[in-house]
C-alpha cells in the first residue's frame, strides 16, 4: 500500500483544539483471536476492555488507477484471515501544520467496536460520517479522534468509515457523466458512505450487530452527509434513523453553498483539468496517469478561512442520480425518508468557520444587501457593524444563525410532518477556557471522549447517553433529569445540552 504526506499552505480551520486531535490514539489490549467471517474474508481483531475492535477493514476495493473517479468496486476475496488491527491511512486531502497524518489513495476502510459476545446479540448499530468540508479543511478520517470505545461500552455497535474527500471524492465532469449510465459525477464520496452502509447491512450481524437497526449520525460536512442519505433514493433502505450535528443544510446559504449544480460542479472541474493542463477530449484518462500528488497538491485554495468555506470548490453536486435536487428543497417537498431524526447545532458554529473574512464594513453593507435583498435593513439592524472586528462577529453570528441554526430548525419541522420521532437540540457547553465559544465541532470531542480535553465529565456523559440512546429506541429519553420533547412547528422546543440540560423554546 502506497502512502503519501503532502503538504500545503491551506489554514486549519475546523477546530481551534486541533492540536487535541492526534493525543487520543486507540489504547488498545493485548490481541486476542475474534475471528469474524465477512463476506470477503475473515478479520481478527483486538480484545479491549470487554470490547472487540477491527480496524482497517476494506469495504471496497482501492480506488486507484482505473478506478480513480468511479462509483467503489467490490472487494477482493482474500483466503486466511486477515488482521484487522491498525488502522488504515486516511484518504488523500492537502494538509498544513507540524501533524501530517498517514495517507493513501488506497483508503476505503472501516472499524468497527463491538460489545456484543455472539452475533445472536442483534445489537443496534451506528455509523460515523466524519466532518471537514469534504476534505478542504483539515486532515480528518479514521484517526484516534473517532475511537468508537466510549459509545461502544453503552452497548451498540460503532462503526467509522473513510471515504474519498476533495477532488478525488467530488469532482464532476462531463467526461465522467459519460462513463456512467446515469449520466452523473462528481458524488464518488457519498457513493463510498452507500458502499460502507452496504457493507454494514450484509455483514455487521457477524459482529453482534443488528442490520435493522441501524443509525447514521455525522457531524459537519458528515451531518451534511446524513441530510444527503435522508432524501437520496440510493440510500433508502440502509438505516432506520439519523443524526445530524452541524450539518450545513440550505443550497445557497448566507455564508455556506452546501451543494453545488450539475452545470457549476461540471464548470468547476473542467477548470481543475485545464489547470494541470488537460483541457481536451480525453482529459480523464490523462487525469488518471496522474500522480495523485500532483492531483491533490494542483486543488485550489481560497486565501482565507472565510473563503474556504464560502466558495467550497469540491462538495457534493446534484446529479440527479444520488442527489436529484438540493436537500433543502426534498425537505421543503417532504420528499425525505421519514425516520426518527436527532438534529442541531452549536452555539457558536461560525465562530471558527467565518474567521479572517478581512472583510470591511461597505463590503460587508454589500454582501449583507447582496444576499437578503427586500429584507437586507432588518438583517443590518439586527447584525450592525461600525467596524471591521464587529465584521467579523457579525458574519459569525450570521453563519451560525442562518446556515446553521435556521436550517436545522427547518429540517426538524419537515421530518417533525412525517415522523413524530423528530428532536431539536442546541449544544451551548463551552470548553474551561475556550475562547470561541460553544464552536463548531467542539461537541465530538466529548461525544468520542477525547483524552486530555479539560471539561465537565457530566456533558460528555449526557451526549454518549442521548445518542446511545436514541440509536437503541428512536427516543434519546429515559434517565434524564427533563424529557426531551418532540419537536413541533407550533411547539418550537429543543433541549439545550450544557453543564446541565434545559427544554426551551425560541431556537
Amino acid at each position: 500500500m502506497q502512502t503519501y504526506k503532502l503538504t500545503s499552505g491551506v489554514l486549519v480551520i475546523c477546530l481551534v483544539l486541533i492540536g487535541f486531535l492526534f493525543l487520543g490514539g486507540c489504547t488498545q489490549k493485548e490481541p486476542a483471536s475474534g475471528v469474524v467471517k465477512t463476506d470477503a474474508g475473515s478479520v481478527s481483531g483486538i480484545q479491549q476492555d470487554g470490547l472487540r475492535v477491527y480496524l482497517g477493514i476494506p469495504f471496497a476495493a482501492p480506488p486507484t488507477g482505473e478506478l480513480r473517479w468511479r462509483p467503489p468496486a467490490p472487494v477482493q476475496p482474500w483466503y486466511g484471515v486477515k488482521e484487522a488491527k491498525e488502522y488504515s491511512p486516511t484518504c488523500l486531502q492537502p494538509v498544513t501544520g507540524s501533524y501530517v497524518p498517514n495517507m493513501s489513495e488506497d483508503c476505503l476502510y472501516l472499524n468497527v467496536w463491538t460489545p456484543a459476545q455472539s452475533p445472536d446479540d442483534k445489537l443496534p448499530v451506528m455509523v460515523f460520517f466524519y466532518g471537514g468540508a469534504f476534505g478542504q479543511v483539515a486532515p480528518f478520517g479514521t484517526m484516534a479522534v473517532y475511537n468508537g470505545t466510549t459509545l461502544a461500552e453503552k452497548g451498540v455497535v460503532i462503526v467509522t468509515t473513510n471515504y474519498r474527500m476533495g477532488a478525488l471524492g467530488f469532482l464532476a465532469h462531463p467526461q465522467l457523466d459519460n462513463e456512467t449510465p446515469y449520466n452523473s459525477s462528481g458524488n464518488y464520496g457519498i457513493l463510498d458512505q452507500v458502499a460502507a452502509l452496504q457493507w454494514v447491512r450484509r455483514n455487521i450481524g457477524a459482529f453482534g450487530g443488528d442490520p435493522s437497526r441501524v443509525t447514521i449520525f455525522g457531524q459537519s460536512a458528515g451531518g451534511e452527509s446524513v441530510l444527503i442519505h435522508l432524501v437520496s433514493p440510493q440510500s433508502r433502505g440502509l438505516y432506520q434513523q439519523a443524526i445530524v450535528e452541524s450539518g450545513p443544510f440550505w443550497a445557497n446559504g448566507p455564508t455556506i453553498d452546501n451543494v453545488h449544480s450539475k452545470a457549476d460542479a461540471e464548470q468547476i472541474g473542467e477548470a481543475y483539468a485545464t489547470s494541470l493542463g488537460y483541457p481536451g477530449p480525453d482529459a480523464i484518462a490523462q487525469m488518471r496517469n496522474r500522480s495523485v500528488g500532483d492531483l491533490i497538491n494542483a486543488m485550489p485554495w481560497p486565501s482565507t478561512s472565510w473563503n474556504l468555506t464560502h466558495t467550497l470548490r469540491f462538495e457534493p453536486t446534484i446529479d440527479g442520480w444520488i442527489l436529484p435536487d438540493s436537500v433543502d428543497a426534498l425537505f421543503g417537498l417532504h420528499r425525505e425518508n421519514p425516520v426518527p431524526l436527532m438534529i442541531g447545532t452549536n452555539a457558536n458554529d461560525g465562530t471558527t468557520l467565518s474567521a479572517n473574512a478581512n472583510m470591511t464594513v461597505p463590503e460587508y453593507v454589500s454582501f449583507v444587501r447582496n444576499y437578503f435583498g427586500k429584507d437586507a435593513d432588518a438583517v443590518l439592524l439586527r447584525y450592525p457593524a461600525n467596524s471591521t472586528q464587529e465584521v467579523q462577529l457579525r458574519l459569525a453570528q450570521i453563519m451560525t444563525h442562518y446556515d446553521f441554526a435556521d436550517s436545522a430548525k427547518f429540517a426538524a419541522g419537515s421530518m417533525a410532518d412525517l415522523n413524530q420521532s423528530s428532536y431539536l437540540y442546541r449544544y451551548s457547553y463551552i470548553l474551561p477556557g475556550q475562547p470561541n465559544g460553544a464552536f463548531h465541532g467542539s461537541e465530538t470531542l466529548l461525544l468520542f471522549n477525547l483524552p486530555g480535553i479539560p471539561s465537565d465529565p457530566a456533558v460528555g456523559d449526557n451526549l454518549v447517553d442521548l445518542w446511545t440512546r436514541f440509536a437503541k429506541t428512536g427516543d434519546p429519553n429515559g434517565g434524564m433529569s427533563v424529557t426531551w420533547p418532540q419537536y413541533t412547528r407550533d411547539g418550537g422546543r429543543y433541549l439545550d445540552i450544557n453543564e446541565t440540560l434545559t427544554v426551551k423554546s425560541g431556537y
